[in-house]
């Protein structure tokens, strides 16, 4: 009798080792499936490439059918390029100058910048 327990443990430990393998292979979209439910899929970052993508065709398009000439084009992009260059730049001094105020615990905050000035 002793051998028969021994045997009927073993095999229902068998048995439980091959019910919990099954299911932890089991995910929640196959369980959401059988009920007939569906995570929804983000489309987040697909949309933001497809709008990326438009926006680089929309540029296209407007500097080929611009009124100006090419060197017109090149010339008043480059002078935007430098005006965004320097707010750029204007404001990484300024939060460098914010970080440097907040550090040494004073409230001057920026004294240099040009938003400071008008």
């Amino acid at each position: 009798m002793n051998a028969k327990k021994v045997m009927l443990s073993i095999g229902s430990a068998i048995a439980a080792s091959k019910l919990a393998q099954m299911a932890s292979s089991v995910s929640a979209d196959d369980v959401l499936g059988r009920v007939g439910l569906a995570r929804r899929r983000s489309h987040v970052l697909e949309n933001l490439l497809f709008m990326g993508a438009g926006a680089a065709v929309g540029v296209g398009v407007a500097l080929l059918f611009a009124p100006q000439s090419g060197h017109q084009t090149r010339a008043r992009i480059g002078r935007e390029f430098s005006k965004l260059s320097q707010a750029a730049t204007d404001a990484v001094h300024d939060t460098a100058e914010s970080a440097r105020a907040l550090i040494s615990g004073s409230d001057d905050g920026p004294k240099n910048s040009k938003r400071a000035q008008t």
